[in-house]
């Protein structure tokens, strides 16, 4: 690939990824603006990182581009892990990792990430960044979607007589539209279809 292709791709990741960004409500306001020159730039000295602050809530998300290989190993994930999680506390577990690659993420890394949030607590997002190269929730097939608080799924809770969140039809959150939400497990999402007696109707996935 060459150094101009894999650039311009950078380029149209950090759009769509700050796009999402956006959508979950957190501020861009410091990244926003950008050429490809100042990325070929930030490319070359390391610098495309990225810390942004959900406006509503506070939750901070570390954008981490990770290109020097096809895929991020478990042991390269922990070292990232330790320097933002515990050596240098720019992250909580209440926040977000969110790592671009340079391909598609393989069953290790997978359960790796599984793992993390089931042992410890902490979630990961992983993008191939050829998947960032437009935006999946502008896409015509595919419907509107929002996570919701845990206010608003106990009112849906409520609403459907259901016990709790198992009990509602599940979505994984290694499908394309939860990872562009930034969907955690137990988290629930709403989604808007089109219906051929209403013009919209709303239904519900639990993250799993």
């Amino acid at each position: 690939m060459s150094s101009n292709n894999r650039v311009l791709r950078i380029y149209k990741s950090r759009t769509t990824v700050l796009q999402l960004m956006k959508t979950q409500g957190y501020n861009i306001t410091d990244y926003s603006e950008f050429s490809i020159n100042e990325i070929d730039t930030m490319y070359s000295n390391k610098q495309l990182d990225m810390l942004l602050t959900n406006e509503n809530t506070g939750q901070k998300t570390y954008i981490k581009y990770y290109l020097d290989a096809k895929q991020i190993r478990p042991a390269n994930l922990d070292e990232v892990i330790e320097d933002l999680f515990l050596v240098e506390t720019i992250l909580t577990k209440n926040d977000n990792l969110v790592i671009i690659v340079d391909g598609e993420p393989n069953e290790t890394i997978v359960a790796k990430v599984n793992y993390l949030y089931n042992h410890d607590g902490i979630f990961v997002v992983i993008h191939n960044i050829s998947r960032l190269q437009f935006n999946i929730l502008d896409h015509a097939l595919v419907p509107p979607a929002k996570v919701l608080t845990e206010g608003e799924a106990g009112i849906i809770l409520k609403k459907y007589n259901l016990k709790d969140t198992t009990q509602l039809p599940e979505i994984s959150r290694f499908d394309p539209q939860a990872l562009a939400l930034s969907m955690r497990p137990g988290q629930v999402g709403e989604f808007e279809r089109d219906s051929s007696t209403a013009m919209k109707y709303k239904y519900y996935r639990a993250c799993v």
